[in-house]
C-alpha cells in the first residue's frame, strides 16, 4: 500500500512538471495584442509570465521573431488562428535548445543571454499568435527580454481628406483608377455610398467616404446641408 501510494505521488510530480512546461493556445486569444511589422517589444516579466502577440501578414511569406532573454530558460510558442501548433526554425547566436521540453530555450552560462531568431511560414490574411514565456521554476536573470518582429505586411497611403458639399437628395459620382477599388461609409444616415462609388446624400450632416484601392486610402469628407 505505501509502495502504490509513492508511485501515485511520484506520478503526480511528473505531471505537475508537464503541466508546467505546456502552454494551452486557449487563453492566448484573449490576452495576445496586435504588434506591427518592424516594431519590438522590451519588457522585463516575472517568472511563468509572458510577452503574447498576434500579427496578421497580407502576404504569404515568412515571419521572423527576434529575441534577445536575460533569463535561464524562456518557452517560444506559435499558433495559427485555430489553436494548432506552427512548427518553426531557430538560429542561436547565444544559448541553446532544451531538447526535452522541445519548446525551451536556455541563456549562454557565460553571458546569461540568449539571442536567437525563430522564423515560421505565414500565409496571407491569416492570425498568427506568438507567445514568448520565461521559465516557471528559475528566477536567475534579470528577467529583460527583447522581442522584435517582421512580417509580409503592405502599409496603406494616405492621401489628404478632400470635402464636398452636397444638399439632400444630391448624388456624385465618385471614380477611382484600379478594377479593386472599394468604397464605405462611416453614416450611412448621413450619406451612402455604392459599389461603383455613387454618394447619395440622404440628411443634413457630416460623413466620411473611404475608397480603398491596393495600398493607397483616400478619404472625402461628405457634408449635407
Amino acid at each position: 500500500m505505501k509502495l502504490k501510494k509513492l508511485a501515485a505521488a511520484v506520478l503526480a510530480t511528473a505531471m505537475l512538471v508537464l503541466t508546467a512546461a505546456t502552454v494551452s493556445a486557449d487563453s492566448i486569444f484573449d490576452t495576445a495584442k496586435n504588434i506591427d511589422s518592424g516594431k519590438k517589444v522590451s519588457k522585463t516579466i516575472d517568472t511563468g509570465d509572458s510577452i503574447d502577440r498576434k500579427i496578421t501578414p497580407t502576404e504569404n511569406g515568412t515571419a521572423t521573431v527576434k529575441v534577445t532573454a536575460k533569463t535561464f530558460m524562456f518557452y517560444f510558442y506559435v499558433y495559427d488562428e485555430d489553436g494548432n501548433d506552427v512548427s518553426y526554425e531557430y538560429d542561436t547566436t547565444m544559448g541553446s535548445k532544451d531538447l526535452t521540453s522541445k519548446k525551451g530555450f536556455f541563456w549562454d552560462s557565460k553571458a546569461e543571454t540568449f539571442k536567437g531568431t525563430f522564423s515560421f511560414d505565414v500565409k496571407a490574411n491569416k492570425t498568427y499568435y506568438i507567445k514568448v514565456e520565461r521559465y516557471n521554476w528559475s528566477s536567475q536573470g534579470s528577467g529583460k527580454f527583447e522581442v522584435s518582429f517582421k512580417y509580409p505586411s503592405e502599409k496603406v497611403e494616405q492621401t489628404a481628406l478632400m470635402t464636398l458639399n452636397l444638399k439632400k437628395g444630391d448624388t456624385v459620382q465618385l471614380g477611382a483608377n484600379g478594377d479593386k477599388a472599394s468604397w464605405t461609409t462611416s453614416k450611412k444616415s448621413v450619406a451612402t455610398v455604392s459599389d461603383s462609388g455613387l454618394v447619395t446624400a440622404v440628411k443634413k450632416g457630416k460623413t466620411v467616404i473611404t475608397l480603398k484601392c491596393g495600398s493607397k486610402k483616400q478619404e472625402i469628407e461628405i457634408v449635407v446641408e
